[in-house]
């Protein structure tokens, strides 16, 4: 077995051993002290499953606040051992039957076979269209003869649609004429997430469908993509030219994209300078199609999958130029992550997390009931206060033994001589 298997066992047992002597323990600090344990044990189980952020909230904000508050209402109501009989008693033997039905229901559930792994339905395809064929002009975007957009000019793009699985006609038709200029049935499998891009090959145009990943990306950095469009130039490449100092240090990140395909998607750092890369035709560094110099624009972001197209903008006379536009989109955050928590417990979690900050409250309430020392009846005060009255004055039994009163200038009472110095006179 791996260390992984006996780490749960030692940390689950360890985590079980301290919940049972919560519930035993008589003394209230002991139960919120062995509690503290427990929320331990579950911290060091979400850092199994590489999830730090909720180990860190764990141990920060349960380990900590809350338990932190949890004695101070101990401490601050002197309750720390309950004297005399416990007012629950039920609850022990109520968490005792509670723990044999758990286990009654596991073992049940584990001598019944293996447990299926659960698999969630995969989710709607999704895609998006982008339109760069250069002679197309502005065109409008029609689904299975349903129109989606209406007036796409070259470099535009429709964001992510979500359609059902199944066969559709994907079709950029010419407003004024009706024309259909690209007609293409597209095939969507369930889970699939793509970008449709409109080209042109010489002066025929078609429509390439470009499989995306917006998966989780590395921990700092982004994802990149890159597909040719430009008409001009069978394949080209993505280098980066270094120092203009030195000619020799060109290095080339991508290379031999050829027209109509995507490259391979590769992970970049955040924060890498993209200012001195550029797009060439391949095995011709002296043929610059277009460089990425502007900062603002192609920039590595963390978290997000960016979808480069080099592509052929028609100018005025029948003149064209290379452009190259990024289509961004965020990538799903990494597990335990703080986008992640925060996406999942202010969508899908949103009712839960709601109930467990009520429960949170009503423990809070019954841990301050249950140590809180009922006000004395006003019978036993009163049989208190009798205690201590006294029936005559202290100066007054002080007077009776001595034989004269102890207030008063001059009162105060000769000693006896001593019994020796008696018998010498």
């Amino acid at each position: 077995m791996t260390t992984e298997f006996w780490l749960f066992v030692i940390v689950g047992v360890v985590a079980v051993v301290s919940a049972v002597m919560m519930l035993l323990s008589e003394n209230a600090v002991h139960s919120a002290l062995f509690l503290i344990v427990v929320m331990g044990c579950i911290a060091f189980l979400f850092l199994m499953l590489n999830a730090p952020f909720l180990a860190m909230v764990q141990i920060a904000v349960y380990a900590g606040a809350i338990m932190v508050l949890f004695l101070f209402v101990i401490m601050l109501l002197g309750a720390e051992r309950l004297g005399g009989k416990t007012p629950f008693r039920w609850m022990t033997p109520g968490a005792m039957v509670l723990a044999l039905l758990f286990l009654v229901v596991v073992g049940l559930g584990l001598g019944a076979g293996p447990i299926a792994e659960f698999s969630p339905p995969p989710p709607n395809p999704q895609v998006r269209v982008a339109h760069f064929a250069a002679e197309a002009g502005a065109v409008d975007l029609r689904v299975s003869g349903v129109v989606i957009e209406e007036g796409l000019e070259f470099g535009d793009a429709v964001g992510y649609l979500s359609f059902p699985a199944g066969d559709y006609e994907f079709a950029l038709v010419d407003p004024e004429t009706e024309a259909v200029v690209i007609a293409q049935n597209v095939t969507l499998e369930p889970g699939f997430v793509g970008t449709a891009i409109a080209y042109a090959e010489g002066d025929q145009p078609l429509l390439a469908i470009v499989p995306e990943s917006l998966e989780a990306t590395d921990e700092r950095s982004g994802r990149l993509t890159v597909f040719n469009a430009y008409g001009d130039a069978l394949a080209v490449s993505l280098v980066d030219f270094g120092s203009e100092f030195d000619p020799n240090d060109t290095q080339v990140i991508i290379g031999d994209i050829a027209l109509g395909t995507a490259s391979e998607t590769a992970e970049f750092a955040e924060g890498t300078d993209l200012r001195t890369w550029a797009f060439i035709e391949a095995g011709n560094e002296n043929n610059v199609l277009v460089r990425l110099n502007n900062e603002e624009v192609f920039r590595v972001r963390r978290g997000e999958s960016t979808l480069v197209v080099l592509g052929q903008e028609p100018r005025l006379a029948g003149v064209s130029r290379a452009v190259a536009l990024p289509l961004v989109a965020p990538a799903a955050p990494s597990f335990g992550s703080p986008a992640d928590v925060g996406k999942l417990l202010f969508s899908r979690y949103m009712l839960p997390m709601q109930a467990v900050a009520i429960l949170l409250l009503v423990a809070m309430v019954g841990a301050i009931v249950l140590t809180h020392r009922p006000k004395p009846s006003a019978a036993l005060v009163r049989a208190r206060m009798g205690r201590r009255r006294v029936s005559r004055p202290l100066t007054s039994v002080i007077a009776a033994q001595v034989g004269q009163e102890v207030t008063g200038p001059g009162s105060r009472p000769e000693l006896p001589e001593p019994a020796d110095e008696a018998a010498g006179n």
